[in-house]
């Protein structure tokens, strides 16, 4: 088979894949794959999506760190593979656990999304699956826990709660989102992101800001671990039931 038939047999069999729900399973949907959105990405429909074509699901996003940025595609080292190097949900998925809501984790050459680009990635998710648009949850790890803090300060009214892990909610206005349930983790003995970053932005909403932090924010400190709180933190592996938090609140 010549190279321009393969080329257009590997579209063909990309256009049939992006048309069908694959539920239960984790999906790549490389860069410039699926119109209408410009990231690659990990996409997971929960059980039952296909069986009730009227039904609404709960939407996370997930959203990596530095070493999870890349280029979107499939065919090489530096590209949606790397969103499976955590212990985190996509990876989670991978490994045989289901979860009872859409997960979406794109991937950007920068893990220090504008907020804007977030945007644009749960508008996108708004339109293109059967999302319950009060029930919108964003969560991530490292540089992606500091885009958690700064999407939710900017656009309080579109989440229902947030995981930021390992990040830093300084320099934002949290006070924007005293309504939206946060649930921060930190190790003390991170020495890449200070866990300051995750106790003054708890304590801020908790204790200066006005009105108040409703419901108050929740902070779980990790005494003596380093950067990586988040795998014990998105496996449960330290007792702590992030997701069935999270899809207690709605909008």
């Amino acid at each position: 088979m010549s190279t321009p038939r393969r080329i257009l047999l590997g579209l063909v069999l990309l256009a049939v894949q992006g048309a069908w729900a694959a539920q239960g399973e984790i999906l790549a949907r490389p860069i410039n794959t699926v119109p209408g959105m410009e990231f690659g990405y990990w996409e997971y429909l929960p059980l039952g999506y296909d069986d009730n074509p009227t039904a609404t699901y709960p939407l996370v996003v997930f959203l990596g760190g530095e070493g999870q940025a890349g280029n979107g595609g499939i065919a090489d080292a530096n590209g949606l593979e790397r969103l499976m190097g955590p212990t985190a949900p996509p990876r989670l998925v991978r490994n045989g656990r289901h979860f009872p809501f859409i997960l979406i984790s794109p991937q950007r050459f920068n893990a220090y999304w504008p907020t804007d680009r977030i945007d644009h990635v749960i508008e996108f998710a708004k339109s293109h699956y059967r999302v319950d648009t009060n029930r919108i949850y964003l969560t991530g790890l490292s540089a992606g826990a500091i885009v958690t803090w700064s999407y939710a300060a900017a656009y309080p009214h579109k989440l229902a709660a947030i995981v930021p892990i390992a990040g830093n909610g300084n320099g934002v206005n949290v006070c924007n989102m005293w309504d939206v349930p946060v649930w921060a983790f930190h190790g003390t003995a991170d020495n890449t992101v200070s866990q300051w970053g995750s106790i003054d932005p708890v304590n801020k909403l908790n204790t200066v800001c006005n009105p108040r932090a409703n419901p108050p924010a929740k902070l779980t400190l990790y005494q003596g671990v380093g950067h990586d709180s988040w795998s014990r933190t998105y496996s449960g592996s330290a007792g702590h039931d992030i997701y069935t938090w999270m899809l207690s609140y709605s909008l």
